[in-house]
């Protein structure tokens, strides 16, 4: 009995450290890839900072997001701001732009249908662009992606 619970939490140990130690998902848009399993959920800041969100099958082609809704809300010096989304054949597009300046909390709702518990994402948004992977920092797949001295 005492060896199955040691192999349990092996086992448990194991899955956690893999889960831990597991290169992001590179997002097709160079967004960051939020999910580790199907369907796929890309957050992706445009050149004029309004946020697209972007649904993919396992093999990151675009996906109809179905009954999901999705809330982006950033919490900047500035203040919380939550954003009205537009939902579009793959995804949903914010009308209006991302605070200005970086290197606050955005903070990505998606629940799979109205009334169902949200799926909390918290990106650290970073606009400057990585020197390895020359993706915007919020984005970065580098292994020690966040680093002061990895930015450009």
């Amino acid at each position: 009995m005492k060896l199955l619970k040691i192999a349990s939490l092996l086992s448990a140990l194991t899955l956690a450290v893999g889960a831990l130690s597991a290169k992001p998902i590179a997002g097709p848009k160079g967004g960051r890839v939020v999910t580790t399993e199907a369907p796929h959920v890309e957050f992706f800041v445009e050149k004029d900072r309004t946020v697209a969100v972007t649904f993919y099958d396992a093999a990151l082609k675009p996906v109809a997001p179905g009954a999901q809704m999705v809330t982006v809300i950033a919490e900047a010096r500035s203040g919380k701001a939550q954003f009205a989304l537009e939902k579009l054949a793959t995804g949903f597009a914010s009308k209006q732009p991302l605070p200005a300046g970086d290197e606050y909390t955005v903070v990505l709702q998606v629940r799979d249908a109205a009334g169902a518990k949200p799926k909390n994402y918290r990106i650290l948004f970073h606009d400057e662009i990585c020197k390895e992977c020359k993706r915007a920092e919020y984005a970065c797949i580098c292994d020690d992606a966040g680093h002061e001295e990895h930015k450009k």
